[in-house]
């Protein structure tokens, strides 16, 4: 595919507003634009289109499902304002520690049926659930319900049905793995 110059430039204008917005993890953007100069299809049409990933919109959250098997997010992630974590049969985990945020408030939606729910949060991170509702499972929340200047607030809403939810911040270990895991990285 052949694009000209001035559609060129104002698709890579395009990818870069993506990115500004927080539609496009700003660590892909120079993927996109390298695809982009190399005449991908997919690239030009997240450009022209605007493609938005899973949990930028209220009505498309991002899933983390755990049916049968556990599901865990670790390391480094971009957490997206809107999260749909289901506990159904299995357990949740969920490590922020190394997470980027792109807003300042996240909304999860949280469903527990069986299964358990962990949130792992930085230090400044604060957590409102007052619109969760309990069932037979337990409700542990030992972080802050106000967040520090420049941190996110996860409002937690849904109902958890026989599963345990506990909110927590990183342990001394966990935070010094994730700084070692931080410092590979970079």
């Amino acid at each position: 595919m052949s694009l000209e110059p001035l559609d060129r430039d104002a698709a890579r204008a395009r990818l870069r507003s993506l990115a500004e917005q927080g539609l496009i993890d700003p660590a892909r953007l120079d993927d996109e634009l390298a695809a982009l100069d190399a005449g991908d299809g997919t690239a030009l049409a997240l450009a022209q289109q605007g493609y938005v990933p899973a949990g930028y919109r209220e009505d498309d959250p991002l899933l983390i499902s755990a049916g049968w098997s556990s599901q865990r997010r670790d390391g480094s992630w971009v957490v997206p304002p809107y999260l749909d974590v289901q506990a159904k049969g299995s357990n949740v985990r969920l490590n922020f520690l190394q997470a980027r945020a792109t807003t300042s408030l996240i909304q999860v939606e949280i469903s527990g049926a069986m299964g358990n729910v962990k949130l792992i949060l930085p230090e400044g991170w604060a957590v409102d659930a007052d619109r969760l509702r309990s069932g037979m499972g337990s409700t542990r929340i030992r972080v802050d319900r106000q967040p520090a200047p420049g941190c996110p607030i996860l409002v937690l809403r849904g109902s958890l049905a026989m599963g345990n939810l506990k909110v927590r911040y990183g342990t001394r270990g966990e935070r010094r793995r994730s700084q070692r895991a931080a410092a590979r990285v970079s």
